[in-house]
Order: structure tokens, then C-alpha cells, then sequence
């Protein structure tokens, strides 16, 4: 599936390696946090995935095993379900 077009590609990266790190974002978090993980996730390896899920007071996981880095395209129904009730949740 292509869901960027080659033009589109080059500043979209260039955008996601610039952008901060947002760690003390998550540490200072006033509500619970989502978490989805991707099992084959490249961008972001889920083992380091994992090890931020602990930085906020209250945190939400759920590891997709059919995923890569983008489960609102790559499973968009479990994906949608899972943030439905997080949002629900909370």
C-alpha cells in the first residue's frame, strides 16, 4: 500500500527526524496515556516502545501483532476500537 506520494516522502521524514523529543511531555502528563505498538514497527523499535510506557503515572499499552509503525492504516478497525475505549475509559 502507498499512502504518500514520493514528493510528499522526502519533507515528511525530514519533518519526523527534526522534531523533539517529548519524554518530559509524557512524564508531566496530567491524564493516562495511549500507547499502540506495532510487533514489526522499524521506525520505532517496540523494545524502546516499551521502555517509555513507564514514564508516564498512568499508561494505556496494547501491542498490535499484524503492525508495523502505522496501525491506523495497518489495522484501522483494532485501531479504532482500541482508542475508542481508551477515550471511554477516561
Amino acid at each position: 500500500l502507498n499512502y504518500f506520494t514520493p514528493v510528499a516522502l522526502f519533507p515528511y521524514y525530514e519533518v519526523m527526524i527534526k522534531r523533539p523529543a517529548r519524554r518530559v511531555s509524557l512524564k508531566k502528563s496530567p491524564v493516562p496515556v495511549l500507547f499502540v505498538i506495532g510487533q514489526f514497527d522499524n521506525a520505532i523499535p517496540k523494545n524502546d516502545l516499551l521502555q517509555q510506557t513507564h514514564i508516564p503515572d498512568k499508561a494505556f499499552i496494547y501491542i498490535l501483532s499484524q503492525t508495523g509503525h502505522m496501525s491506523m492504516m495497518e489495522e484501522k478497525e483494532k485501531s479504532n476500537t482500541i482508542l475508542e475505549n481508551f477515550l471511554n475509559s477516561i
